[in-house]
């Protein structure tokens, strides 16, 4: 009964394109699903991750869900709320699924919506509550736009291809943020789509945490003081580096992934916390074969 009277509101309300019909359908099935689950898992997520199209009313159901079952993937770590097939989604839905959380607060719920590839500022406000988000999919933003994602404490935007000074500014910013550091700093995961920076781009990220800018291939001394500040670091992408830059990197404090090309000279200087890009991959896929 419900099925019918979803179609007949779809239809009336002027949506009543066959394919936008079959699949807000599709979403109320995968939701009597997760309703049904006693804990949402790997399968429910994929589920969720294959819709194309959800109601505002069907956002603030997923949402009411997952405040009260446990999210778990295998091993039981959690999966988040992955709806990286939405291209789309209305100001009402960005509002709701950025408000998304693990019941009572168990661990940090990271929100998937990678398949967006642009958002409004009324969206980025709904979007920057989350606590965790991946918006892989952008390829811009507006200054005004970074400065409301800059609350999200952990933030992938791996397809910027480029960010202003302000942009830079706006997301090391993180005031008001429990972060894992201290109140002056946050944690930014990842920057990738970024093929060069500017020095005060450069001197504006290194305020984050942890960052990761594995799409540089070169960079210049000052910009190498500078990402010399973070906590942590990734630059698999450079193809050189001088003896200058080497020694300011090895400053960094928790850990330099750095590629294999560059590794030997700041090995000379950085004696822990130094990892080559192809040894940590290899570590990485003998985790995954176990």
């Amino acid at each position: 009964m419900k099925r019918l009277l979803i179609l007949l509101v779809v239809l009336f309300a002027g949506c009543g394109e066959s394919e936008e019909t079959v699949q807000i359908l599709e979403a109320e099935d995968v939701i009597v699903q997760l309703r049904d689950a006693l804990f949402i898992n790997e399968e429910e997520g994929e589920l969720l991750n294959n819709l194309k199209l959800i109601t505002d009313e069907q956002a603030e159901i997923i949402l009411a869900l997952y405040k009260t079952k446990l999210v778990f993937g295998p091993a039981f770590n959690p999966i988040g709320l992955p709806l990286n097939g939405l291209s789309s989604i209305t100001n009402h839905q960005a509002e709701t699924l950025g408000k998304v959380r693990t019941p009572k607060d168990e661990f940090l719920c990271t929100l998937y919506l990678n398949g967006l590839t642009s958002i409004n500022g009324e969206q980025a406000k709904g979007l920057g509550n989350a606590e965790s988000l991946q918006l892989n999919g952008l390829t811009s933003i507006t200054d005004q736009q970074a400065e409301s994602l800059s609350k999200v404490e952990y933030l992938y935007l791996n397809g910027l291809t480029s960010i202003t000074d302000e942009q830079a500014e706006s997301l090391n910013s993180g005031e008001g943020l429990e972060t894992n550091i201290d109140q002056n700093n946050r944690y930014f995961i990842e920057l990738n789509g970024l093929t060069s920076i500017s020095n005060q781009q450069a001197e504006n990220l290194s305020k984050i945490g942890s960052l990761v800018l594995n799409g540089l291939t070169s960079i210049t001394d000052e910009q190498a003081e500078s990402l010399g500040k973070t906590e942590s670091l990734e630059l698999r992408g450079l193809t050189s580096i001088t003896d200058e830059q080497a020694k300011s990197l090895s400053k960094i404090p928790l850990g330099l992934v750095i590629s294999d090309a560059c590794y030997d000279l700041v090995s000379k200087y950085m004696k822990f916390g130094l990892t080559k890009a192809s040894d940590e991959k290899s570590l990485i896929d003998k985790y995954k074969n176990q």
